[in-house]
């Protein structure tokens, strides 16, 4: 496969023809099993763009569905790969399954809640606002970028600051009863949790909408 390409048609296709254990990382964001007809009108010329997400036969269509491409995706996967997997609540358990039976469970790396604030709130249940990213490692041995994803270290008030020789700033806290001292530098940020409430749901006038339904 020739890098900086953009590849579009039927992803198992497209797989089939990439080497085994060639690909880093992989991130999908397939279908969610919502059972809706997505449409948007998009453009000056009222172009109508949309999708089918309805799956005659119910979940286990769905999953089957899934599982083949899923099966391909880890094959083109190298042995210090990853994977993320974005769903929402109407098929994550049965991915979450079909994903442990595939990458195996001891390579569960992650279950990152996304959470956001939009319109359309029930009021005969709790207001369903994040989606899952599940995060798979082929094995043991993948490769976390950890200075890539890190976010600005805020400030605790229960921390000693300080700066070291070289000037970088730094905080601090001693174990009290260990006597252990531990350091973080502001410098280096520090690792997201699994729960992410900083990146907000893209509005209808967003300049990064692409005219894609959902």
């Amino acid at each position: 496969m020739t890098k900086n390409v953009l590849y579009c048609g039927d992803n198992l296709e497209i797989l089939a023809t990439m080497e085994k254990e060639s690909v880093n990382l992989i991130y999908i964001d397939p279908p969610f099993f919502s059972n809706r007809h997505y449409e948007i009108i998009w453009g000056d010329e009222a172009e109508i763009r949309s999708f089918e997400d309805r799956w005659e036969g119910g979940i286990n269509v769905y999953i089957d569905w899934m599982k083949e491409r899923v099966m391909e995706l880890h094959r083109v996967l190298k042995p210090t790969g990853s994977m993320y997997l974005h769903c929402d609540w109407h098929a994550g358990h049965y991915l979450k399954v079909m994903m442990d039976e595939i990458f195996g469970h001891n390579n569960f790396r992650n279950e990152i809640v996304w959470c956001y604030e939009t319109a359309g709130k029930s009021k005969k249940h709790f207001s369903r606002k994040h989606d899952t990213l599940l995060f798979y490692s082929v094995s043991k041995d993948w490769v976390f970028n950890y200075r890539a994803v890190a976010v600005p270290r805020k400030r605790g008030k229960h921390m000693r600051v300080g700066v070291d020789k070289n000037g970088r700033e730094y905080e601090e806290k001693t174990d009290r009863r260990t006597g252990k001292v531990y350091r973080w530098y502001f410098d280096e940020g520090r690792l997201p949790l699994d729960y992410w409430t900083d990146i907000p749901f893209m509005n209808r006038e967003e300049t990064q909408r692409l005219g894609y339904p959902t």
